[in-house]
């Protein structure tokens, strides 16, 4: 690992973060929507009737009250801070359009259209085009899928904030994702093929093995350097599987599962060959063998018989 990029891209990370603030403060988007109240009438007066619940008693679930209210209360300001946008100084006018340079508030909104608006940039079927802007390689992928050609044909499908959600643009986690693939690939909509979200999940989970395989190729590589082997040819591999695990995110839009899944399979087995070409033995991750689980049956055995008691 090379220390000296680890603590450069550290130190300009610290830098983003610290400069973000000042340059935002120039952006009169910014200063208006950071100052709005995260709550609404409708969020207000739910609140309300909580608190009222709460004084009279009335037995519910606050952890369950808290958490819808929590979800209500986060305005898209308070989202967009904690977004790799904010960070890299992305702010509202690079999706909304409108003059950050004013602060006039209707010379500040001229061009801001209701994302219901068929021409706003941020109606479902413009967002590909406003998101491919910055993302154009990601765009590119997405312009070869099914859901692309759904939305141009203006027909119902997925657009880029279906799955990056707006204003934190976080990546779904391997729940979600199955359920929202779940709500039009299900035997109910017949919308095929059905089985696309547990092909989905497989996918990303094989994307897993092949970053797996890849560690453990370039920890043999490092110990064959050690011993002054000649790892020219593992080397060679191991940055051919990196390449292709580092391309997964942009290559994963084009939705097609099944050369998705070839490509991490040419992956994984570039890793598997690197391993082997370092001459070195691969420490896989050990499991418990037959004694450790006889022992831990033996346990489990005496602490029902002892509850019993």
């Amino acid at each position: 690992m090379d220390y000296k990029k680890l603590i450069l891209s550290a130190i300009l990370l610290l830098f983003a973060i610290s400069i973000v603030p000042v340059v935002s403060a120039d952006n009169s988007c910014i200063n208006c929507h950071e100052k709005l109240s995260a709550f609404n009438e409708t969020e207000r007066h739910f609140n309300e009737i909580r608190l009222q619940h709460l004084a009279r008693d009335i037995t519910c679930s606050l952890e369950c009250h808290a958490t819808t209210l929590n979800k209500f209360a986060k305005s898209n300001y308070e989202l967009w801070t904690k977004s790799k946008h904010a960070l890299f100084n992305v702010t509202c006018n690079n999706c909304h359009g409108g003059d950050p340079g004013s602060d006039i508030k209707e010379k500040a909104h001229i061009g801001v259209l209701r994302s219901s608006d068929s021409n706003s940039t941020i109606f479902y079927r413009n967002v590909p085009e406003t998101c491919g802007k910055c993302h154009a390689n990601e765009l590119n992928q997405f312009k070869n899928s099914g859901h692309y050609q759904k939305l141009k044909a203006l027909q119902q499908a997925p657009s880029c904030d279906t799955c990056h959600r707006p204003h934190e643009f976080k990546i779904l986690n391997t729940s979600e994702f199955h359920d929202l693939c779940s709500q039009c690939h299900n035997l109910d909509m017949k919308i095929a093929p059905a089985d696309v979200p547990d092909r989905a999940i497989a996918a990303l989970d094989n994307a897993e093995k092949l970053k797996n395989e890849i560690k453990l190729a370039y920890n043999s590589i490092q110990q064959a350097k050690q011993k002054g082997k000649d790892v020219s040819a593992a080397q060679k591999d191991l940055d051919n599987a990196m390449s292709i695990r580092d391309n997964l995110p942009v290559r994963w839009h084009a939705f097609d599962l099944l050369s998705f899944g070839k490509v991490i399979d040419s992956g994984i087995e570039a890793a598997q060959k690197a391993q082997q070409e370092s001459g070195m033995p691969v420490s896989k991750p050990s499991t418990p063998g037959f004694g450790i689980l006889l022992a831990l049956t033996g346990i489990t055995a005496m602490y029902m018989l002892l509850r019993r008691k």
